[in-house]
């Protein structure tokens, strides 16, 4: 099974829905890939906030009283205006509560957009690499590789600190940094140049929710970290976590080389 197949179907089975056979399927390749597992996890927890919360929900007899009142305007007939007058009447044990869980899933619309992956990063890396290569940025400049890094942490307040990766074998050097800011998130931005087509290196706090969401993830079994492919217009995008710290690698070099550069630096946490 997919993962865009499961995800159309974790909703279902978070609300009971879902056939044996599909169920089994879906519980099978939620064992076998934690990004889907991780949505599974989150949706539910929200189910059970919303139920948690619309059960001491109750809504004002004036309310109620006005809803029947305009619903007057659908009795003309006499018959629809019964059915629906006695659908509403015994409404404090039956409508209430469901339009209560109506609202309270309105209510919780953002937190669903805010669990969402925020992928607006992930491209800007993209977009930033492309006028990084157009020399359109002012990179930080400094003698050494440790000054351009000490630049960026003080940026940051000490926050956290730019991956400080050795790509020497590649024939790259960093040659400068910048820091990027994305809907107030702080991004700590190392240029990698050499022989090699140049490589940027993005790191920030953040969850592996900033993939984006279209990303292919490949799942390292040795070092237990997932990694999420993504690319644009010829240029490609490798994003992994490690603790609370996420880094992108972006080049225009081959997903496989890219991806094998990431591997082989990531940390386990």
């Amino acid at each position: 099974m997919r993962c865009e197949d499961a995800q159309e179907l974790i909703t279902a089975m978070v609300d009971q829905e879902l056939p044996g056979a599909e169920r089994s399927a879906v519980e099978v390749h939620l064992g076998e890939c934690p990004r889907c597992a991780r949505i599974y996890r989150e949706e539910r927890a929200l189910k059970e906030d919303v139920r948690r919360l619309a059960a001491g929900v109750r809504a004002p007899a004036a309310l109620k009283e006005r809803i029947v009142a305009e619903m007057g305007a659908l009795g003309a007939e006499g018959k629809p205006r019964r059915i629906w007058q006695e659908w509403l009447r015994p409404a404090r044990s039956t409508l209430w509560p469901a339009l209560a869980a109506a609202a309270l899933v309105l209510l919780a619309l953002p937190v669903v957009r805010w669990m969402q992956p925020r992928q607006e990063i992930g491209l800007t890396a993209l977009a930033t690499h492309e006028r990084v290569l157009g020399r359109d940025v002012a990179l930080i400049r400094a003698a050494s590789e440790a000054q351009v890094k000490e630049q960026l942490i003080r940026s940051v307040a000490g926050r956290f600190a730019p991956m400080g990766f050795d790509f020497s074998g590649m024939n790259l050097r960093v040659v400068g940094g910048l820091i990027e800011e994305v809907k107030g998130r702080k991004i700590l931005v190392t240029v990698y140049e050499g022989e090699n087509p140049s490589l940027t290196c993005y790191t920030f706090l953040g969850t592996e929710r900033d993939a984006p969401q279209d990303a292919g993830m490949f799942f390292d079994p040795q070092k237990k970290i997932n990694f999420y492919l993504f690319s644009r217009g010829g240029v490609n995008g490798v994003l992994h976590r490690e603790g609370n710290v996420i880094c992108i690698l972006v080049s225009k070099l081959p997903m496989s080389d890219l991806l094998e550069m990431a591997r082989s630096k990531a940390r386990p946490s």
